[in-house]
């Protein structure tokens, strides 16, 4: 494999100051001033998107050698949620676009020289195979519709999944065609994202008729590289290392970390001048039950991110230096589902103690308990199917996840 060695990013990768995480935190004020902003125009706002490129958070993933920061993957999850406190709609567009753009920056030069041309490109992605790709001379022609395209309204390419066609027609592979947004007539978003919760993530359709994609921008899953075989290149980094099954739960499961500490913290700080109307107590702080139950939320929050050390761990520091066992990578998609089921509690507990109020137009609590139980119904993050697949592994069932072949211990 053929490694990348220059992009044209424009600060310096191994300024030691750089800290994606206090950055973030320290975004989260503007992030919340252009909440409503995001949620109504269903995009990141423009002052938001602004500071986290010139901050440098939109390269945090990509390769040293290519002038990124090559953070790994619990610092991506605990930025995202820093900037999710704020706005987890930009939050959840910013997690996909950060990380797509660092997976298309370690691309051999063959594929970079075609996408980089300014060092600025973004990258979204959409898995699902839902467009086909038709080989011809050089290439392929790819049609399709692409739901859910989170990051796309910023981004100018999209690593979709396809399914690659034979000369009659059937299924012969599937790959990720990177196609271009912008700059085409044969590309065109249509403004599908009107939803409860995460607005901002701008998650909309991508349809193309038949773009042209070129040998070195189609991914083909024939060809890529096993875990077992990545961990014998040289010249690689620890984070393009790990297995790919996991990256995605882990990834999406963090606004919904950043919005459930929020709203912990909105709740915690109100209690202690809330009242309780028609009881004998001064706050809400007076109150044993009510202290309990934000105890036991805040517990459950805390029971989340454990969860998510554990799992990161194995990405983070076993996966650079051993193959992941089938049944590692199914406790971790077990950790992204009892994780978001944890917060998905916590926040039913933490609305319960704010009460009516909490419920109020233009409140932030109910758009951080929206963009919650919005989010915990993504598929990629269903607790019972996710702890069915932790169970099916210990008594050495088949798996029921379709990226996830053997699960035994």
């Amino acid at each position: 494999m053929t490694m990348r060695t220059h992009l044209n990013f424009q600060f310096n990768a191994d300024e030691p100051a750089f800290d994606p995480v206090a950055i973030a935190a320290s975004l989260r004020p503007l992030l919340m001033a252009h909440a409503d902003e995001a949620e109504r125009e269903g995009r990141i706002p423009d002052p938001v998107f602004k500071a986290l490129r010139e901050t440098g958070l939109l390269r945090m993933m990509a390769p040293r050698r290519a002038g990124g920061f090559a953070c790994n993957i619990l610092t991506h999850m605990q930025t995202v949620a820093e900037l999710a406190k704020g706005c987890a709609g930009s939050a959840w567009a910013f997690g996909l676009l950060s990380g797509c753009t660092g997976s298309a920056a370690g691309m051999a030069p063959e594929a970079t020289q075609v996408l980089f041309k300014t060092g600025e490109e973004l990258f979204c992605s959409v898995a699902s195979l839902t467009g086909t790709a038709t080989p011809v001379e050089g290439g392929y022609i790819v049609s399709g519709q692409w739901g859910y395209g989170s990051g796309c309204m910023h981004a100018d390419w999209a690593m979709n999944g396809v399914k690659v066609l034979d000369a009659s027609g059937q299924m012969a592979d599937s790959a990720f065609a990177i196609i271009p947004l912008t700059h085409t007539d044969k590309v065109v978003i249509n403004n599908t994202w009107h939803v409860l919760g995460v607005k901002g993530s701008g998650s909309n359709t991508i349809v193309a008729d038949g773009v042209f994609v070129p040998d070195a921008l189609m991914m083909l899953r024939s060809q890529t590289p096993s875990q077992a075989v990545l961990l014998t290149i040289p010249g690689l980094e620890d984070k393009e290392r790990v297995p790919q099954e996991p990256i995605f739960p882990l990834g999406v499961l963090s606004p919904t970390l950043g919005a459930a500490t929020a709203l912990l913290e909105l709740v915690t700080e109100n209690m202690k001048t809330k009242s309780v109307v028609g009881w004998h107590y001064q706050t809400q702080a007076s109150s044993e039950v009510l202290v309990y139950q934000l105890g036991e939320a805040a517990m459950e929050i805390d029971s989340a991110w454990l969860h998510i050390r554990r799992a990161t761990s194995y990405m983070d520091e076993v996966a650079p230096t051993r193959v992941l066992t089938g049944f590692e990578k199914a406790r971790i998609q077990a950790d992204c589902g009892y994780a978001m089921q944890q917060l998905r509690r916590a926040c039913e507990r933490l609305m319960d103690i704010a009460g009516p109020s909490g419920f109020a137009d233009g409140n932030p609590l109910v758009r951080f308990w929206r963009d919650v139980n919005f989010a915990s119904r993504h598929n990629a993050l269903n607790s019972r199917l996710s702890l069915e697949l932790y169970g099916r592994g210990l008594l050495g069932q088949p798996s029921n996840l379709m990226l996830l072949a053997d699960i035994k211990p």
